[in-house]
């Protein structure tokens, strides 16, 4: 069971002083590295983007397989069924199924492909991009190296990187982010239904037959938030 360090509201009153951000309308390439991963920390931001027309793209670096501890057969299935959650959830933001790259790497193993990981996303990566990715210090060891991964290529190309949170939220503490240059980008009513619409096609993250799922109530908080944060610049 994850128990968040620091409650929601210590987190809404503290993230209420972060300087306000805008994003730039510029085509975006969305690095995640399990389906949900985008929603929850940049779900409002690709609604956003695309509602203006602006290109998308999703790197589904893994499919979250293995989410759960269960047999091998359980767990190609479930992959199965998050690829499906994934897509159907994009949907509600606006990328189609065309502008989703699927790289299948192996779920909670990609720091031993980041070599591999790193290739295959700068192969993707186009000139006139941005990147956005989660944060290098996101908890997750398969967000860390997405993250990684993310600044090699952005660094490469030289695209810009902005960077998305979700465990930090539950697993650290302000101090982790202090004289970071971040930005609250607060979306309109639309942008913030889609992305709830988006959250809720996660079943399989939202309930579980045995035992607590991947995404009970109260880590939901963040992603329920009226804004998000996003490492930039």
């Amino acid at each position: 069971m994850i128990l968040s360090i620091i409650d929601d509201q210590q987190w809404l009153t503290t993230l209420g002083e972060v300087p306000s951000w805008t994003p730039e309308l510029m085509p975006t390439m969305v690095v995640a590295p399990h389906p949900d991963d985008e929603t929850l920390g940049a779900g409002a931001l690709i609604a956003t983007l695309r509602a203006q027309g602006v290109p998308v793209t999703v790197v589904a670096v893994t499919d979250g397989e293995n989410a759960y501890e269960t047999s091998q057969d359980e767990r190609d299935a479930l992959g199965q069924v998050r690829e499906a959650e994934q897509t159907a959830a994009l949907q509600k933001l606006g990328v189609e199924a065309n502008s989703i790259h699927r790289l299948r790497l192996t779920d909670s193993g990609l720091m031993q492909r980041q070599e591999e990981l790193t290739r295959r996303l700068l192969e993707l990566a186009k000139d006139g991009m941005q990147i956005v990715a989660p944060w290098s210090g996101d908890f997750h060891p398969d967000h860390m190296a997405c993250a990684h991964a993310a600044e090699s290529v952005a660094k490469a190309k030289g695209l810009p990187l902005i960077s998305y949170f979700f465990w930090t939220w539950h697993r650290g503490t302000m101090d982790l982010l202090a004289g970071l240059p971040l930005g609250r980008f607060v979306p309109d009513e639309t942008a913030m239904q889609a992305k709830a619409d988006a959250l809720a096609c996660h079943a399989s993250q939202l309930e579980h037959v045995s035992g607590e799922p991947i995404l009970p109530k109260r880590l939901l908080g963040p992603a329920r938030w009226p804004f998000e944060v996003f490492l930039h610049g």
